[in-house]
C-alpha cells in the first residue's frame, strides 16, 4: 500500500531516531551528537555517529546512512511498509487499511497472506477434535501446553487436498498455491497437499510473519521432518526458527544458543533459556551470522558429542570468526539432543554445561590432540595446519595475535614461525591481491553507473539544512543543470516541497524522499557543520561548479556538432556553431 507523504512525516516526527537506534545497540554522547561502533560492517573505531537535532544518521566507514527509516529497514533487513508499520505501532499512529487489491499486488504480499491463511488453518484442526493425536504426542514429548503457547503449533490432517481445498474457498489460484510450496503437483496432473498427517511448527521471520511451515511425522517414519520449500518470501539460509521471539529477550542477555531442531529450541525456551533458536535443516551460513550480529555479542553453538556434530559445529564456529561474532560451543553428552538433556536432567544441568562453554580455540585444540600427536612431527604438521586455515579467516588482529600466542606456547614452537606460515598461506590464497584492492581508492558511482558529481551533493545537502537558501538558488539553476540523476531527482524533491508551499524539514524531506540509495550520500554531507560565512562560500562555489561543468558539456556538444557540419559540407550550419562556441567561450 501506498501512504501519503503527511502519515510518513508524522511517523517519523514521533519516532525518535536516538531512542530507535539506541534500542537496538549502545550509544555514546559526544557533543551534539551520539557515537557508536556501525552495526553494518565492523570497524575497530568508531564511526557511527547519530545527529539527534537532524534526525539522521550516517557511518563515515561504509557509507550507510539515512533516516529512521532507513535505520530500521537496513538493520532488521525489511521493507519500507514494514518500517513504516512498525514505527506506526510504536508510536500508536493508526495507518489506513489496505484493500485487497492492494495487498495483493505483490507476489510476496500474496504468500504472506496464504501462509497466514494456512496458519489459521493448521491451528484450527490443532485444537480441534482431528487434532488429538498431534495434542498427545507432543504431551508424551514432555511438553505442556503453556510450553508451546508462543509458537502457534499446528496439525496438518491426513487429507490429500485438506489445505488445498481451504485455500482454494479462500480465492487463490492454483498457480499461486504452488508458487508457496504448501501445494505441489503431481504427475497425472493433479494438486495435493505437501504437508499430511503431521505436527506443524509455524516459521516465522524476524518481523514474526510466517514464511514457511515445518511438519514432523508422529510415526516412525521417514523423514521425519520436512520443511516447505524456499521461495519469494523464504530462505533457509537466512532464517532461524524461534528469532522472533528471542529477540525480546536480548537485553536481559545479550548471547544466542543455536541449536538443531523445532523441539530443541522449544525445550530451551520453556525452560527459561529464551534467547535460544533453530537453524532450518541447513548448515550455518554467513548470512545467518550476519542476521545474528545484529542483535547479539556472543553466539552459543549447541551439538551433541558425535563426529558429525563436532565437525559441523567446527565449520560453523569459523564462519562466525570469519564475520566477526564471537562464539563458544557447548557440547552435550554423546547421544542427546538439548530436548533430551533438558528433560531428563533439567535445566540447571544445561545451564552446568553451558558455563563450560568452550571458545574455538580450546575445542579446536582438545579435538585435534585427540587425532594427532604433537610430539610427532607429522602431528606436529597436521594441527598447525589445521589453526593455519582457521586463523586465515579471522578478521581481527587481537584476537588472531592472542589464538597465535596460546598456540605456539602448546606446541612449543615460536610465535614467528607461525606467523611466516600463516602470511605464505595468505599469500597463496591470493590475499595480497585482495588486500590491495581493498587499498585502492574507491570510484565513486551513481545508480546509472556514471559518477557521482560531488558539488552538486554539497549542493542540496546545504540547501537541505539551511532551506531558506532554496528560493534564490532556483533563480540560478534548474533540473536541468544538475549532471548526475540522482543530484536532478533530489533538487525535484526540493523544488517540489518548495512549490507545494510546504516547509523544509529533514523530515518533510526524507518523507517525501524514498529512494534509499540517496539518503546515505546527503546524510554524511549534511552532518559537516560550517558557519554562515562557510555556508555562503560553499553554496556559491558549488553554484559556481555546476555552471561551469554546464558549459563545459554545451563546448563539447557544439565542437562536436562543428566537427560533425564541416565534414558533410553544411557550411550554414558550421558558421552558425561557431558562432554559438565564440559566445559561449566570450561568457565564461
Amino acid at each position: 500500500m501506498r501512504y501519503g507523504e503527511e502519515i510518513i512525516e508524522r511517523v517519523q516526527s514521533l519516532n525518535d531516531i536516538v531512542e530507535i537506534v539506541s534500542s537496538y545497540m549502545p550509544l555514546r554522547r559526544a557533543g551534539k551528537t551520539f557515537k557508536a561502533a556501525c552495526p553494518f560492517h565492523q570497524e575497530k573505531t568508531p564511526s557511527f555517529i547519530v545527529n539527534p537535532e537532524r534526525q539522521i544518521f550516517h557511518c563515515f566507514g561504509c557509507g550507510a546512512g539515512g533516516d529512521v527509516f532507513s535505520f530500521l529497514m537496513k538493520y532488521e533487513n525489511i521493507t519500507f511498509p514494514e518500517a513504516l508499520k512498525q514505527l506506526a505501532e510504536r508510536a500508536r499512529v493508526p495507518l489506513p487499511e489496505p484493500n485487497r487489491e492492494e495487498r495483493q499486488e505483490s507476489l510476496a504480499g500474496k504468500l504472506f497472506e496464504i501462509n497466514e491463511a494456512a496458519f489459521q488453518y493448521y491451528r484450527k484442526n490443532y485444537e480441534a477434535e482431528g487434532g488429538k493425536a498431534a495434542r498427545a504426542y507432543l504431551e508424551k514429548r514432555g511438553f505442556k501446553p503453556q510450553d508451546l503457547a508462543d509458537f502457534g503449533i499446528g496439525y496438518a490432517l491426513p487429507d490429500w487436498r485438506g489445505l488445498a481445498d481451504h485455500l482454494s474457498k479462500k480465492g487463490f489460484g492454483e498457480e499461486l498455491l504452488l508458487r508457496s510450496g504448501l501445494v505441489v503437483k503431481s504427475a497425472q496432473g493433479s494438486c495435493y497437499d505437501l504437508l499430511r498427517a503431521r505436527v506443524i511448527f509455524p516459521i516465522r521471520n524476524a518481523q514474526g510473519k510466517v514464511v514457511a511451515f515445518g511438519g514432523r511425522i508422529m510415526t516412525q517414519e521417514v523423514p521425519k521432518y520436512i520443511n516447505s520449500p524456499e521461495t519469494e518470501i523464504f530462505r533457509k539460509r537466512r532464517e532461524f526458527y524461534g528469532l522472533n521471539l528471542a529477540k525480546r529477550h536480548i537485553p536481559e542477555e545479550p548471547r544466542m544458543f543455536i541449536v538443531e531442531g523445532y523441539l530443541d529450541q522449544i525445550r530451551l525456551y520453556a525452560a527459561g533459556f529464551r534467547n535460544t533458536v533453530a537453524t532450518l535443516g541447513t548448515a550455518l551460513t554467513e548470512d545467518h551470522v550476519r542476521i545474528l550480529k545484529r542483535y547479539i555479542q556472543e553466539a552459543v553453538l549447541v551439538y551433541d558429542g558425535d563426529k558429525a556434530g563436532e565437525s559441523a559445529s567446527l565449520r560453523g564456529m569459523e564462519i562466525f570468526l570469519k564475520e566477526g561474532l564471537a562464539v563458544k560451543l557447548l557440547a552435550l553428552p554423546a547421544g542427546l539432543d538439548p530436548d533430551d538433556l533438558v528433560r531428563n536432567a533439567g535445566a540447571a544441568e544445561f545451564e552446568k554445561l553451558a558455563r563450560g562453554a568452550q571458545d574455538l580455540f580450546d575445542f579446536k585444540l582438545a579435538s585435534l590432540m585427540k587425532k594427532f600427536d604433537r610430539k610427532d612431527s607429522l602431528g606436529l604438521l597436521k594441527i598447525t595446519g589445521e589453526f593455519l586455515d582457521t586463523f586465515a579467516v579471522i578478521p581481527n588482529a587481537v584476537l588472531l595475535d592472542r589464538y597465535v600466542n596460546r598456540l605456539a606456547a602448546v606446541l612449543g614452537v615460536q610465535t614467528d614461525s607461525i606467523r611466516n606460515e600463516l602470511a605464505k598461506l595468505k599469500a597463496r590464497k591470493g590475499e595480497g591481491r585482495d588486500a590491495a584492492a581493498a587499498a585502492a581508492p574507491e570510484r565513486k558511482e551513481g545508480a546509472a553507473g556514471g559518477p557521482v558529481a560531488e558539488e552538486e551533493f554539497m549542493l542540496l545537502g546545504l540547501l537541505l539544512v539551511e532551506p531558506e537558501r532554496l528560493e534564490k538558488v532556483l533563480q540560478e539553476v534548474g533540473a536541468d543543470d544538475f549532471h548526475s540523476e540522482e543530484s536532478r531527482r533530489v533538487f525535484l524533491t526540493l523544488k517540489a516541497l518548495f512549490d507545494e508551499g510546504e516547509k523544509i524539514t529533514f523530515n518533510s524531506f526524507f518523507g517525501r524522499l524514498r529512494d534509499e540509495s540517496l539518503k546515505p550520500q546527503l546524510s554524511k554531507v549534511t552532518f559537516f557543520e560550517m558557519d554562515e560565512l562557510s555556508r555562503d562560500k560553499a553554496v556559491a562555489d558549488c553554484l559556481r561548479r555546476i555552471k561551469l561543468k554546464k558549459l563545459e558539456k554545451e563546448r563539447t556538444d557544439l565542437e562536436r556538432r562543428i566537427a560533425q557540419a564541416e565534414s558533410e559540407g553544411r557550411e550554414e550550419d558550421l558558421l552558425k556553431c561557431m558562432k554559438q562556441l565564440q559566445t559561449l567561450l566570450a561568457s565564461r
